[in-house]
């Protein structure tokens, strides 16, 4: 192929301005960085300038309702419908971790950040340490699929390996990169980061599908009999990963491909996406999006009307992502600062899209203070010092559910390898692990 002539004809020769002058090594990096993008797709965007799609008036959007699943009478047998499918192998854990911990002052892979808990564990250490829990409990090793980012693809795996994979089967655990897009000038022109590298940026959580089939981690999935994958982000110390309940709940809906974990809002005007339906189909519309009309809207007992709060928490059947493997999301574009170059274009596509593709799907409703306490800031709202203090209560209450006589101003911290959920807690079992699987430590 004639790589001067096919980006001639795109626009975009000007990638190979001075490409005589680079080493070997460094053309042949251009060349295939120039190789892994789809510049037809890109001229497209760029003309059809994509953006985030808002919500006109002529869109029909109703609320989509959700209890709290712990009050419903069936939950006990979704737990055991939930471990059934886990002894047999049935259940994957799909962890989206491209994220560098740059905002929490951390150079590295934000899952390889430790939240300043007493035992030191990193992000991938507790849920490692969760999913083994699972896998003991239901005597069978749980797939665990991880997406990383071109930014710290490398750094990831040597951070598991340097653990020895936290004792997890290695031959259970798949590591791929997310795909990259790359960055446009306000003119629609390729930018280059340096000489040898375009300006390359990650394509959104959407991509995740793609890239779970690209990299063959999907056909691995479907030749280990997988039909339920577990789809999380990497921020949030509190998830229960694989959670056999909500499995269970799906797997005992006829109807729905995908679930979804919610919490209700703090107050109406939280700044989160929620779940509606949207034009007859599930969706998830950003706080920007939604009309004030709407976001302020209230049953009689003062409850907002659009409550359910999207926490990154999803259970897809693989069917499902069978589906989307080839039905592409829409791509949404900002506008940015990438590499120096102000107003640059950047596209993405977003996870959620993927639920009015799907169709029906449930709710699943849990307490904000049992399962969500991301770290996204340094300091304040979602930051490790309140990730700690969520951690720490609730670890407190469980000690407190199961009698164990806990000192009134401390907080604790109980190793997933002996607790997934507060179940197997005692006196004895306190007294015995005290100070080994059970820290205690100051508010």
């Amino acid at each position: 192929m004639d790589l001067r002539k096919t980006l001639s004809e795109l626009g975009q020769e000007h990638l190979l301005d001075n490409i005589d002058s680079l080493s070997e090594a460094d053309r042949l990096q251009l060349e295939k960085e120039i190789a892994s993008q789809d510049f037809n797709l890109l001229n497209h965007l760029f003309k059809e300038h994509s953006s985030t799609p808002v919500i006109s008036t002529e869109d029909e959007i109703l609320p989509l309702t959700f209890d709290l699943a712990e009050n419903n009478i069936k939950q006990a047998m979704w737990e055991e419908t939930g471990f059934l499918l886990l002894e047999k192998g049935q259940v994957a854990a799909f962890l989206v971790a491209g994220g560098q911990g740059s905002r929490l002052g951390f150079e590295g892979p934000k899952g390889a950040y430790n939240i300043g808990l007493p035992s030191g564990k990193s992000l991938f250490q507790i849920q490692a340490e969760r999913i083994s829990n699972l896998s003991s409990r239901s005597g069978h090793p749980i797939p665990w699929c991880i997406m990383t980012s071109p930014l710290n693809h490398e750094d990831t795996i040597a951070h598991f390996e340097e653990n020895h994979y936290f004792g997890l089967p290695r031959d259970y655990i798949r590591f791929f990169s997310q795909g990259t897009m790359c960055a446009l000038d306000p003119n629609g022109k390729a930018i280059k980061s340096s000489p040898e590298h375009l300006a390359l940026v990650p394509d959104g959580n959407g991509g995740c599908f793609r890239a779970l089939a690209q990299s063959g981690t999907l056909a691995w999935l479907i030749e280990k009999g997988v039909r339920f994958v577990f789809l999380y982000s990497v921020d949030n110390v509190l998830v229960r990963i694989a959670d056999p309940a909500f499995v269970g709940a799906l797997a005992s809906d006829g109807r729905a491909l995908s679930s979804s974990k919610v919490v209700r809002k703090k107050h109406p005007q939280e700044k989160v996406g929620v779940f509606a339906v949207k034009n007859k189909k599930p969706s998830v519309i950003e706080y920007s999006d939604l009309p004030d009309a709407l976001r302020l809207e209230t049953y009689p007992d003062g409850t907002p009307l659009f409550d359910g709060a999207n926490i990154a928490i999803h259970l897809f059947r693989i069917e499902a992502l069978k589906k989307l493997q080839s039905t592409p999301l829409p791509w949404h574009s900002a506008k940015k600062t990438v590499f120096g170059v102000a107003n640059a274009w950047k596209f993405e596509q977003f996870l959620f899209d993927a639920f009015p593709l799907l169709g029906s799907m449930t709710l699943y409703g849990v307490s904000r203070e049992d399962e969500f306490a991301p770290v996204k800031n340094a300091d304040g709202d979602d930051s490790p010092k309140s990730a700690r203090l969520m951690l720490g209560m609730l670890h407190k209450y469980w000690l407190q559910q199961a009698g164990v006589t806990v000192e009134s101003r401390k907080l604790y911290e109980i190793s997933p390898t002996i607790s997934y959920g507060g179940e197997s807690l005692s006196q004895a079992v306190f007294d015995r692990e005290l100070g080994k699987n059970i820290l205690a430590f100051d508010p």
